[in-house]
């Protein structure tokens, strides 16, 4: 299996000589001790790669799912990433939100959500 660089998703958004597309936008929230929520950037069908990016400096944790019934991120059972890190996971294509909650004595900083592919 090749691996490869983790590249965030280019959309072709026009005809031949139309403007030739964009990047997916990301999505940030606004992160803080109490669970946060919003819709994961961009859609289609068929599994995603998401790119998480801990902007804070505490522990940030996510859940996936389907948007507004996403379960709350909590700090025992959400996934885990590193103040200043980032992490890439596999969502199937039902998962359309995301939360995200920071550990105790974390301040509000940003998470951001980026689809792409790679790792």
């Amino acid at each position: 299996m090749e691996t490869w660089a983790f590249n965030p998703l280019y959309v072709n958004t026009g005809l031949q000589g139309a403007q030739p597309g964009t990047l997916t936008p990301s999505v940030t929230i606004a992160a803080s001790t109490s669970a946060a929520a919003g819709l994961l950037p961009g859609g289609g069908s068929g599994a995603a790669q998401i790119e998480f990016t801990n902007q804070t400096g505490a522990w940030a944790y996510v859940n996936v799912g389907v948007a507004g019934a996403v379960v709350a991120a909590s700090v025992a059972a959400s996934y885990p990433i590193a103040p200043g890190g980032d992490k890439v996971i596999t969502v199937a294509s039902e998962c359309t939100g995301w939360s995200v909650i920071l550990a105790a004595g974390g301040t509000a900083g940003s998470v951001t959500a980026t689809r792409g592919n790679g790792l």
